[in-house]
């Protein structure tokens, strides 16, 4: 068995961040031992504690918010500092509802929208630029972000007007994204920095490497255009 094992350091936060998905579980217990307390977690699933605290809780977009922007995407939450849902420390906007709905999915909440609500852009944008000095990028994922095409599309775009990496997470292949001939996904899949497509698998969970959660998905480096 391959006990590959991948250490992210953060010596400002004092803390260690260790990709175990690639080393036995007798592994990881030892390290448990050696490091000290662990905490548990996963790609789209941060841990409960204040390290990945969801700062910005879906709210239904009020009537002067749908005058002010008329764009809005179904939001389970945001959360800040990920260190692994994507490469270097990130904000992360998760998307409500999926129409894949992996078996064994470590969020299965967000497979239905009435978990999240309708947010606008400008209060998602508004979040994120308030921590960008202090994260690499950020990370769109779910749920799954392309059943909501055209607002993450408009996302993107505000996104990188400004500059900002962006991973998104998708349980479709980028194949299959392409076959819709959709000019939103084809803006999406055009604007962003990386994706990692494929869906959740549980038998291939072992082995999977790092941002990823099963062996068959893919980190797909996209050229912006």
């Amino acid at each position: 068995m391959n006990n590959e094992v991948v250490f992210v350091l953060e010596p400002d936060a004092g803390r260690v961040t260790v990709e175990i998905s690639q080393a036995s579980g007798q592994a990881a217990n030892d390290l448990a031992q050696d490091l000290g307390r662990r905490v548990d977690l996963n790609c789209a699933k941060p841990a409960s504690d204040t390290r990945y605290l969801p700062v910005l809780q879906p709210h239904p977009a009020t009537e002067d918010e749908s005058k002010t922007d008329p764009f809005s995407i179904w939001l389970y939450r945001l959360y800040h500092n990920s260190v692994v849902d994507g490469p270097g420390r990130r904000s992360v906007i998760q998307t409500a509802g999926c129409s894949i709905r992996c078996r064994q999915c470590f969020v299965p909440q967000t497979h239905d929208r009435k978990n999240g609500a309708l947010v606008p852009l400008s209060s998602i944008l508004k979040e994120i630029i308030s921590y960008g000095a202090d994260h690499d990028g950020v990370t769109i994922l779910g749920g799954e972000p392309f059943d909501q095409p055209e607002p993450v599309a408009e996302l993107v775009s505000r996104l990188k007007d400004r500059g900002i990496h962006i991973t998104v997470y998708s349980g479709y292949t980028i194949e299959q994204l392409i076959e819709r001939r959709a000019s939103s996904v084809h803006y999406i899949l055009t604007h962003i920095d990386l994706l990692i497509d494929g869906p959740f698998i549980g038998s291939m969970r072992d082995g999977a490497g790092e941002y990823r959660g099963s062996r068959n998905q893919r980190i797909v480096g996209l050229t912006n255009q």
